[in-house]
């Protein structure tokens, strides 16, 4: 992982490289290049195309508006929390138009002094969008010079420290732990938010896109199942008609079917046991004439069959033929009708062995 920090100083601009390492950073590459006034766009961007990953920016002293206050108190976060309050009156304008951070240069057993480092917002956001536009977004923007001097006003003052090993050795401490960072608040880096936010929202068109994907085979593989149930249930149908053509209706084959099936059982179940074919063979061969047979049936106790004869005796001879072979024989119903002839019943039961 690279990380870049870019060193302005007044004519000057230094860009280091660094690796890191563990927990430590190592210079992996330096150049410096001059500078006649502000930060020139197309040199930034000629430093973004060096690969780094982040990018740590230290602004010259110039820039920034520095004033010394002693609090009653050491801890650090409540500096922050009050130092605002203690800065004002003493800034162009209200505390509001600054942003604000603090180096404690001396602590002692009543209190702490520190040094309050302020910018303007309106100056820090041209800063920020002049480098962010040539893709070198700073994360943290701090001053090298303050680390070089110690945090003291007085020395602040002097000529600025311009030996490249020690402000290289300088920026790679503040990579490490920075001394101040102006970048808080409103003006607070939010590019490691971006990027994650930006991860996410192209993540959810992945999802979105392979969603839509399944539902695309889903609907397909939907339509081809229901295609081949049609042909299926065609196929079903036909074979049904087949075996039961006296149903001309088709609501449900499988439960039609099954309710078909049920009755036939019934009926097997109504003639178990009795040797239908026999019976009728029998019936047959008792070669009474003048008999016409239409009709036969038995509830596996009494065997009943129905018929016409051209007189009364047909009958009477027919039911002393059965007589031989049958118990029970009886005529049960016998009428003449408009053609002369004669309907009958004949009721009996089958002899047992």
């Amino acid at each position: 992982m690279k990380t870049g920090f870019i060193d302005w100083e007044e004519g000057t601009i230094n860009f280091y490289v660094f690796e890191r390492k563990g927990d430590r950073y190592e210079l992996a590459d330096s150049r410096s290049f001059p500078l006649e006034d502000q930060p020139d766009p197309s040199l930034l961007q000629h430093l973004a195309e060096g690969g780094v990953e982040s990018v740590c920016l230290s602004i010259p002293l110039s820039q920034l508006t520095l004033r010394e206050h002693a609090f009653p108190f050491s801890d650090k976060q409540k500096i922050s929390d009050t130092i605002s309050f203690e800065l004002e009156g003493l800034l162009l304008g209200t505390t509001a138009d600054y942003s604000i951070d603090h180096i404690v240069t001396e602590t002692t057993d009543t209190g702490s002094r520190v040094l309050a480092v302020c910018i303007e917002k309106s100056r820090l956001r041209e800063i920020i969008d002049t480098f962010s536009s040539a893709g070198m977004d700073p994360n943290v923007i701090t001053c090298i010079d303050l680390w070089l001097y110690g945090g003291n006003a007085e020395n602040t003052l002097g000529k600025p420290l311009s030996d490249k090993n020690l402000r290289a050795e300088t920026a790679k401490q503040e990579l490490m732990s920075p001394s101040i960072n102006m970048r808080r608040g409103d003006l607070a880096y939010t590019g490691d938010m971006d990027r994650f936010l930006k991860s996410i929202r192209y993540t959810s068109v992945l999802v979105l896109i392979f969603v839509m994907l399944c539902g695309v085979y889903s609907s397909l593989h939907f339509m081809s199942a229901k295609k081949e149930h049609e042909v299926l249930e065609k196929q079903i149908n036909a074979i049904y008609r087949g075996v039961f053509p006296e149903d001309k209706k088709i609501i449900s084959a499988e439960r039609q079917f099954k309710g078909n099936l049920s009755s036939l059982k019934k009926r097997q179940a109504s003639l178990g046991g009795i040797p239908v074919l026999d019976i009728l063979q029998n019936v047959a061969l008792q070669g009474v004439e003048n008999i016409t047979l239409h009709e036969f049936g038995s509830d596996g106790k009494t065997i009943r069959i129905k018929g016409n004869a051209i007189s009364f005796e047909n009958v009477e001879s027919l039911k002393n033929s059965l007589s031989a072979l049958f118990l029970n024989v009886k005529v049960v119903d016998s009428s003449a009708t408009a053609d002369n002839k004669i309907d009958f019943t004949i009721v009996m039961q089958e002899k047992t062995v």
